[in-house]
């Protein structure tokens, strides 16, 4: 029968090489970062959902391997103790996700010692002090404005350089200061057919716009699909505010339109005021979209049709069905905004059947329009589709394919030491910045007290 301490001294060792083999995912992803050629072409909408699909783990862990590569410029000191295997992926993420750079060793160290318990719990409640690159710290505008006026200098009297001035002065002089901005927003299509807008706001507003853009983001991010930006924020925060209109009337007036000319070969496609919209998007909304046919006579318009969509609601239902409600395209799993797209498009001959439809999200799809994923086969056959990258590789099911061990893996240069797990005393817990940070201090603080004031470790509780 084993002891007591040998199974413990086979679980470090075990824990201590899956620690090292982690980093070793974390320096090839990396790599990846560096070039996104390297993986973007398997038509993966972030670095995430790659690792996710090729090395069959969950999003979370990818999430974890991808957080920690974009930081390892930053935190040299926990990275290596990474390689070593001495932290695991875990701690390794709470730090990546929390710590400064500047707090780089202490928080390998304090990560040692503790449970990942007691380290996200130090690291995300620790009031770090925002740092620029030469250690001062970075102060918001009202610390920064409330200079101390000088001991020997009481309120209302002047020295040479300051100006005793009343209440009323100081406001309009404030005011007066402030330049008006001309706040204006332009759209305008480039001659590539790509929709291009600018504009400038007062801060105030754009406050509101970017707390906006902000929500819109983590609401993509909620429903899982990752690595949006604020372009796609903003695209969803129309979407939801034309999908938000009540009134069919109102919603009918405000509806995107966009005219099809049948009655040439090339099929060109104009919106209402004349622009011309490129070949991918005209197949791209004609295939999961709705169309309000317009008669014309003699090329004038006489009359218009009742809007119908072009994939019908009974079929919908049977592709959601078919497909389990969830984007088809390998390494995908994007469950809303789901689109139905047509294998062979309708102006090419194809049926809106159920084995030349498929459901994919809306970022694939566009994908798909753009030449950069094919998507061939019979979509009522369980492996009846066939999914190509930009270059041409098929997309297989799932990425992972892991090669079977023919022998241990390398040894970790150190040894796995599992934390303490005792009480920890959240006062004796503090982190150093650079010197830098405490000579700027020093001379912002006008006496001793407040200076060791700013110096004790904070509460954490």
């Amino acid at each position: 029968m084993s002891s007591v301490a040998g199974i413990e001294r086979e679980f470090n060792d075990i824990v201590g090489v899956l620690n090292a083999q982690h980093a070793a995912l974390v320096d090839r992803v990396i790599l990846l970062l560096a070039d996104d050629c390297l993986w973007a072409g398997e038509a993966m909408t972030s670095m995430s959902a790659w690792v996710a699909w090729r090395a069959g783990v969950a999003p979370a862990m990818a999430q974890s391997i991808v957080a920690i590569a974009e930081r390892a410029d930053q935190l040299p000191a926990s990275i290596e103790a990474f390689r070593r295997g001495e932290l695991s992926l875990d701690q390794m993420t709470t730090i990546a996700r929390n710590a400064p750079g500047w707090a780089d060793e202490q928080s390998r160290d304090y990560a040692i010692e503790m449970t990942i318990t007691q380290l996200r719990y130090v690291l995300q409640k620790y009031p770090f002090p925002k740092l620029d690159d030469e250690g001062r710290e970075r102060l918001d505008h009202a610390e920064t404005s409330a200079r101390v006026q000088p001991d020997d200098v009481a309120p209302g009297e002047t020295n040479s350089d300051t100006h005793a001035v009343s209440d009323a002065d100081a406001v309009d002089s404030s005011e007066a200061g402030v330049p008006l901005v001309e706040e204006f927003l332009s759209m305008w299509q480039d001659e590539n057919g790509t929709f291009r807008l600018t504009g400038r706001f007062e801060a105030d507003a754009g406050m509101v716009v970017k707390a906006a853009l902000d929500e819109t983001r983590d609401r993509i991010f909620q429903r899982g699909e990752f690595g949006a930006g604020l372009a796609e924020a903003l695209h969803e925060m129309a979407q939801t505010s034309l999908d938000s209109i009540p009134d069919p009337a109102r919603r009918a007036r405000f509806r995107v339109n966009l005219f099809i000319n049948t009655g040439h070969s090339d099929r060109g496609m104009t919106d209402a005021t004349g622009w011309n919209v490129l070949d991918a998007i005209r197949r791209f909304v004609t295939c999961d979209g709705t169309v309000t046919p317009v008669f014309v006579s003699n090329g004038l318009p006489v009359s218009v049709g009742r809007a119908q969509y072009v994939v019908p609601a009974r079929i919908r239902t049977v592709i959601e069905h078919r497909d389990h409600g969830a984007c088809r395209v390998p390494g995908c799993d994007a469950t809303l905004g789901l689109e139905v797209h047509h294998l062979i498009h309708w102006e090419h001959g194809g049926r809106t059947d159920s084995a030349n439809l498929v459901l994919v999200c809306g970022k694939h799809h566009r994908m798909h329009h753009r030449g950069r994923l094919d998507i061939t086969g019979d979509a009522d056959q369980p492996d009846g589709l066939e999914f190509r990258n930009t270059h041409g590789r098929q997309i297989r099911p799932s990425g992972a394919s892991p090669n079977l061990p023919t022998g241990p893996p390398p040894t970790p240069t150190a040894t796995y030491s599992h934390p303490d797990g005792g009480r920890m005393d959240t006062g004796q817990i503090y982190f150093n910045p650079p010197r830098t940070y405490y000579d700027d201090l020093r001379e912002r603080m006008r006496t001793d007290n407040e200076y060791l004031a700013r110096l004790q470790p904070p509460d954490l509780h």
